[in-house]
């Protein structure tokens, strides 16, 4: 079991709420994304965390998990209902930010399950 998996279920099991967000807007399931920590987002899941939830520049995790070619992450986003043509503030869905990340793997991922691939930003 991973550390950050084990650290959720602690803060978890004491009542905490796991979409409060840092001032940045980010929730644990961002952060869970950024860290490619499957284990980690499959449980914030399973407590109600919500998939598609905005930080401030208007990203969901599944954005994050596209930027840091998170594909495990990504995959169980999307297996869960993220949606894969959100846009961001600058009107980036998550394949616009996986292209210009060199995510090539979360890329081929989101073509695969649908995502638009010419929508302009």
């Amino acid at each position: 079991m991973s550390k950050s998996k084990e650290t959720a279920e602690l803060l978890i099991s004491h009542g905490s709420n796991i979409n409060e967000k840092d001032i940045y807007g980010d929730t644990t399931l961002h952060f869970a994304a950024k860290t490619n920590s499957k284990e980690t987002a499959e449980l914030l899941i399973s407590h109600g965390a919500n998939i598609n939830e905005k930080n401030k520049i208007r990203e969901t995790a599944l954005h994050i998990a596209a930027r840091n070619n998170s594909k495990e992450t990504a995959e169980l986003l999307i297996s869960h209902g993220a949606n894969i043509n959100e846009k961001n503030r600058y009107g980036e869905t998550p394949l616009h930010i996986a292209a210009r990340n060199i995510s090539k793997e979360t890329a081929e991922l989101l073509l695969s399950h649908g995502a638009k691939n010419d929508v302009t930003t």
